[in-house]
């Protein structure tokens, strides 16, 4: 992990509610132990230190463990080891002298002036602190430390090790779905050829050079779906290449009973998505909008942006939307990609408004400027 990922990826770990849950009950309970065998202390120091200990512990053993340099999670032992030691040492110092400049010490007892007995009778003793070296170096402040030393070492791997698993997991979920979206993608490509010849076949028989004209049209689709088959992203200008070439063989067939408008934002065709999003939601206006109906109809093919959002589809008149029939492949298609893209649920909207069906995409989209 390179040293740019580090505090993103520290973040992440210490906003976690099981984190904060950690540090909260690890705080009250030693607080509680100590107020329940009697342990008191006047200064705040002594019950902020059970809560920013295992903080620092959760926050930072890990990091040391993850820095690589590269692009892997985790280092290998030795070296994560040779890492850790020095950056585990250095934070615990620091947090030391911060507690004993803050008066932890203090309350310890290191020493004291005056000739008093140390309890009892006589003057009052006056308490006297060391200088800070000494402080740092008492027996008691370094077995703490070495302890201290030890166990962090011993976290920072396992919490390392825990989130490198984690994220091989979510690598492997995210490549999971990337192949599913890919392959639902790839169904797509003979659902469309399929319609398509069909639709030809009826042009043999009527007229040859139409259908001459339709197979040189079904070539350059062809050559398209076979090049945006395997992208997982192509620009928009690409999509609406791919829809026109559709429907010039579409146009062959139906002739004036197809009537098609664009109103599409030129400047946003350089936005980059999975391809053919938009390409379903023509062929199933045409197929079971404007092809049924003996007058034919118009579609409106639509791109604009709304905030972070894409806006697009298609709007057809010609025979009604049924709310009872099934979804074709094309759409149930549609729909899983999205979800698997992670779109929201409502990411595709068929709906009525008065004579025109609609079919839109909302998608959320870092929109280029």
């Amino acid at each position: 992990m390179r040293i740019s990922e580090l505090p993103g990826t520290t973040w992440k770990r210490i906003r976690r509610p099981a984190t904060w849950g950690a540090i909260l009950a690890f705080g009250l309970l030693w607080n509680l132990m100590r107020w329940g065998f009697g342990v008191t202390s006047d200064h705040w120091l002594e019950w902020v230190y059970p809560f920013v200990l295992p903080f620092a512990y959760l926050a930072l053993s890990p990091v040391p463990w993850q820095w690589t340099g590269d692009d892997r999670p985790l280092t290998p032992a030795p070296r994560g080891l040779l890492q850790a030691i020095p950056w585990n040492f250095l934070w615990i110092l620091g947090l030391s002298i911060i507690l004993e400049l803050g008066g932890h010490g203090a309350e310890r007892g290191y020493g004291r002036r005056g000739g008093g007995p140390r309890g009892g009778h006589g003057p009052r003793a006056e308490r006297v602190e060391p200088p800070l070296i000494d402080r740092l170096t008492h027996p008691r402040v370094i077995t703490v430390g070495v302890v201290n030393l030890s166990f962090m070492l011993l976290l920072g791997w396992i919490l390392a090790d825990k989130e490198r698993a984690e994220r091989r997991e979510s690598d492997a979920v995210r490549a999971a779905a990337a192949a599913q979206a890919r392959a639902l993608q790839s169904q797509m490509n003979p659902h469309v050829l399929f319609n398509a010849i069909g639709g030809l076949t009826e042009l043999v028989r009527e007229d040859a050079k139409a259908a001459e004209d339709a197979l040189v049209s079904l070539a350059g689709l062809l050559r398209g779906l076979l090049e945006n088959s395997s992208r997982p992203l192509a620009p928009l200008a690409t999509e609406r290449t791919l829809i026109e070439q559709y429907l010039d063989l579409e146009r062959i067939r139906l002739g004036s009973r197809l009537r098609v408008t664009w109103e599409w934002d030129r400047g946003l065709e350089v936005q980059e998505l999975p391809p053919l999003l938009l390409q379903p939601l023509v062929e199933n206006a045409i197929k079971h909008g404007i092809a049924p109906n003996r007058g034919g109809g118009d579609l409106r093919i639509f791109l604009h942006a709304e905030g972070e959002r894409l806006r697009l589809g298609v709007a057809n008149t010609g025979q009604p939307l049924l709310e009872n029939r099934a979804e074709g492949i094309g759409i149930r298609n549609l729909r899983e990609r999205l979800t698997l893209l992670g779109q929201a649920p409502d990411a595709l909207q068929l709906r009525r408004e008065g004579t025109w069906t609609v079919a839109e995409l909302l998608l959320n989209v870092r929109v280029k400027p």
